[in-house]
């Protein structure tokens, strides 16, 4: 179960973000997959691995559920299609301490702020152009491939 829970928080940190899916989606295929091992008889599942009804339950909410959702994200994002990438102007630039989050002019990923931020490691992009690279992932979800600054050098 424990692993489950890191997992699910990795997953979290890293995929979760790259994936254009809504939260609120995101939230109700999580409880349901936290939930369909629960489904299956108790008496030729959980009773014969020894588990309380309980124990049945916390496993499933706690294990299955996070470990199942994370397959699924992350085999989206690994096998996804070719990417297209294209350019946006950067309009503003929220500072919340450890990520930046980027406003674009064209208003592309408005409906994802995850997409839109990035860790303080990249250079301030305000004013610039970032390219971000898209694909169709494995389950017709799509994805974040790379983001990335667009640096002119002047000469």
């Amino acid at each position: 179960m424990a692993i489950g829970v890191f997992v699910a928080l990795i997953s979290a940190l890293t995929v979760v973000p790259w994936t254009l899916i809504t939260p609120s989606t995101m939230l109700r295929s999580f409880v349901v997959l936290c939930f369909v091992g629960n489904l299956l008889p108790y008496a030729h599942s959980g009773l014969r691995l020894g588990m309380e009804r309980l124990e049945w339950f916390l496993f499933n909410l706690l294990a299955v559920g996070p470990l199942l959702t994370a397959l699924l994200l992350w085999s989206n994002f690994i096998f996804h299609g070719p990417a297209s990438a294209t350019r946006h102007e950067v309009k503003s630039v929220e500072d919340h301490g450890t990520y930046l989050t980027y406003a674009f002019v064209d208003g592309y990923l408005d409906a994802f702020w995850m997409a839109r931020s990035n860790y303080r490691d990249w250079p301030d992009s305000h004013g610039h152009i970032l390219e971000v690279s898209t694909a169709s992932g494995l389950l017709g979800i799509e994805v974040v491939v790379r983001k990335r600054p667009v640096l002119y050098l002047t000469g």
